[in-house]
Formats: structure tokens, sequence, C-alpha cells
């Protein structure tokens, strides 16, 4: 027999529920609580003296107002611990495809090289050469440069100072080139590598933050140079580029 959703639904719980999430949004006293949710103060005390007791929320004596406790902040760490990254990314991957008709990956950093750990690849008759699975240098990668220019400055010069440059292409550019870039990348949330790493080969990345506002991971385009001319680049892969991203962060719990 099939019953309503609402069969289910154990009132106190539900209230409970109401005042938590009235909670997270800003700190509450006893009477805001009270005139939001209708609820009479007998009630609501309980639910509150129970949930304190608990360290689900404390309580701020000086002000009378009622704001989370540690109990939520770990479990909102646990839930982020045990977040699928690559499982999250795959529908943000599939619709970039789907809207750009060219390979979409996810990638992040192992020390100063970029790692592309997840992908959504297109069959054509000319196509690239994957990179799910490879290594690319920071210097010379759409994604290697996003995470430099989130770099802080001592993490910068230690880079500069360690690797050693390689020349792949005529494109590579120089450590100076590629140090007078990061602001840039860094102000405008995107990164563009036009034939730096390998020749006829361009790609766009991301940003990709975290919960904690870290950048862990970037997605990214890459496609043939013919088939996708820096104009086009920078405009509808560019947008296309930033709101994955953005969308991605979001799932990853970025506010």
């Amino acid at each position: 027999m099939h019953r309503d959703k609402s069969f289910y639904v154990i009132q106190n719980v539900d209230y409970a529920m109401r005042i938590l999430f009235l909670v997270e949004k800003e700190p509450r006293t006893l009477e805001n609580l009270q005139r939001e949710t209708g609820l009479k103060p007998e009630r609501i005390e309980r639910i509150l003296e129970t949930f304190v007791d608990r360290e689900w929320l404390s309580y701020h004596e000086e002000s009378g107002r009622y704001m989370l406790g540690v109990k939520c902040f770990e479990l909102g760490r646990a839930y982020f611990q045990h977040l699928d990254v690559r499982a999250l990314a795959r529908p943000v991957l599939r619709d970039m495809v789907d809207r750009l008709k060219e390979n979409a990956y996810l990638t992040t950093r192992i020390g100063y090289e970029v790692l592309y750990i997840e992908k959504h690849e297109v069959e054509k008759e000319v196509g690239i050469l994957s990179r799910f699975g490879r290594v690319l240098p920071m210097y010379a990668s759409a994604s290697g440069k996003i995470f430099l220019a989130y770099f802080d400055e001592r993490e910068l010069e230690d880079y500069f100072r360690k690797v050693k440059w390689v020349r792949h292409t005529e494109r590579t550019k120089n450590p100076e080139e590629v140090r007078e870039e990061l602001n840039k990348i860094r102000e405008e949330g995107f990164s563009v590598n036009i034939g730096e790493y390998e020749e006829d080969v361009v790609s766009i990345a991301a940003p990709v933050f975290d919960y904690a506002g870290k950048v862990s991971y970037t997605v990214s385009v890459v496609a043939p140079a013919y088939r996708v001319p820096e104009e086009i680049l920078l405009s509808r892969f560019k947008e296309v580029t930033i709101h994955s991203a953005q969308e991605l962060s979001k799932r990853l719990g970025k506010l």
C-alpha cells in the first residue's frame, strides 16, 4: 500500500530539524525560535536542551543565543573527508563534453606536477592522446598554472627554485613569462595553454575549491588547436569551464 511521505515523518524529529536549520543560518534566541516555528516555549526548550547536552548546539549566556555546536562541525568534516570527488565530478565533466564536444578532465596536483584523475572523452575521427592518468609539468599545462596561481609566496619561490624547466615546444613559456601570467590567472579565474606542452593542442582550466576554500582540483578541456581556435577557447569554452568549476566547487562544499 502506497503511503504519503508525511506518514513516515516523526513530528518531534521534524521540529528538531527545523530548529537546527534555523540556527544554522544564524544564532537565535528562544524568542526568535518560538516566533519562527510557532512552537510552544516548553517544547522548544526541551529540544534545545537535548541539542546542547549532545553538543549539536551551544548556548551563549551573554547574548542568550543558541549557535551550532562542535558535533555539527565534526559531522561536516566527516562528510567532506568521505566525499568521492571523482564521482561528484563525472556529471560535471559529462555536461562539459555535451556542451563543448571535446575531452574534459578533473586534475589534482602531485608535488609539482599535475595528475589527470578523471575524464569524460569524446570519440572523433581525429582526436588527441588521452590525458587520463598522465602527469604533466605545472608550468606547461593550463591546470598546472591554476595551481601555481594559488600558491602562497613561499611555495611559489620554492617551485621556481627547484623545478627543472624543459622546453617542450616552441611555445613553452620561460619562468619569467609564467610568473607574470599568474596574477592574471588568479584575477580572471581561468588559465589557457596554447601549444605549450604539445604542438597543436590547446586547453583551458579553472580552479575547483574545496570546503576549506583551497584549490585542490581543476576542471579542464583539451582539444586540437585546428578545431578550437583561440577566440572560441576564450569565449564559449571559457564560459563553460568556469561555470563547471564553480558547480563542482559547490558540490565540494564551497560556500
